[in-house]
């Protein structure tokens, strides 16, 4: 059997504020489980420069059975969205060869002045609506259990999307000048309805 490996990029910035630093965490696993433990992860920008490396861990990830794993720091970009390419290299006993890569998009902006706080209910039933994905522009966040969210934005004017499995809003114009606060509901999508296809 071949021993692949896998390589995955998680918790980037959505966005990440242009001229500082963020971070990010990528981890590997192969299909026999062995350990990758001292393996180095490369993050390169679109010239090739490595611009962050870290050393995955001694152990797995928890919750997981051999996906090891590093934190990795990096300087964000100017204003602008940026591409990277994530490598995983063998470590001093990892065998020759054995690595692969991935890649990851960033969009900087300037530094948010602003706070936006949102509040999602259910139409019908007025009950707080978590795990729904607010976008405004380059900005999300998710609404927790008691459907709050808060955004840290930049001055503009934007179309605020809504987003929840089975529930429907529609796009709202926001024009954000100063902190600001939103109550928003979301219509919930019966299965026989006619649009259900297209929110699940």
């Amino acid at each position: 059997m071949t021993d692949t490996i896998s390589l995955a990029v998680w918790d980037v910035p959505m966005p990440a504020v242009a001229g500082e630093r963020f971070a990010i965490k990528a981890g590997a696993s192969c299909t026999s489980g062995r350990s990758l433990a001292g393996y180095r992860v490369e993050v390169s920008d679109t010239a090739g420069t490595v611009v962050a490396s870290e050393t995955l861990g001694n152990a797995p990830l928890p919750g997981t059975e051999a996906l090891y794993w590093a934190a990795i720091d990096l300087p964000a970009p100017e204003q602008r969205t940026t591409e990277y390419s994530v490598r995983l290299v063998a470590g001093r006993d990892g065998p020759a060869g054995d690595a692969v890569a991935s890649r990851f998009s960033v969009v900087a902006v300037a530094k948010p002045q602003h706070r936006l706080a949102i509040k999602v209910t259910e139409q019908d039933t007025s009950a707080p609506l978590g795990g729904v994905e607010v976008r405004l522009g380059p900005f999300h966040a998710r609404t927790d259990a008691a459907g709050r969210a808060e955004l840290r934005v930049c001055p503009g004017a934007y179309q605020l999307q809504l987003w929840r499995n089975a529930h429907i809003a529609p796009a709202k114009p926001v024009t954000i000048d100063a902190d600001v606060s939103l109550e928003l509901t979301m219509v919930h999508v019966p299965e026989d309805h006619p649009d259900a296809r297209w929110v699940r």
